[in-house]
């Protein structure tokens, strides 16, 4: 499996890649960075793509595609899923 990394800060997500995403990873809420949820939970669908499109610190981070499936975070539960996906 290659890797490739991207940098948000650096070159942002697109509203249509955070709505690929979104649909990937079960709805754009799922995008939200864990220290965000509070202050963007209430935000509609369209507004929160538009909103995580401008901000890029507000996206979950790492964003992992694995070609099956999208994990967003690095938690025990992602890390167990990457091992499931690398063998």
């Amino acid at each position: 499996m290659q890797a490739e990394v991207r940098e948000l800060t650096k070159k942002p997500l697109s509203e249509a890649e955070v709505r690929a995403l979104a649909a990937k990873m079960g709805g754009v809420h799922q995008l939200i960075a864990p220290k965000r949820k509070a202050e963007l939970g209430a935000l509609g669908e369209e507004e929160l793509v538009t909103h995580l499109a401008a901000n890029p610190n507000h996206v979950r981070r790492p964003l992992i595609d694995t070609g099956s499936r999208l994990l967003g975070g690095f938690t025990a539960e992602v890390r167990a899923a990457l091992e499931k996906e690398l063998k």
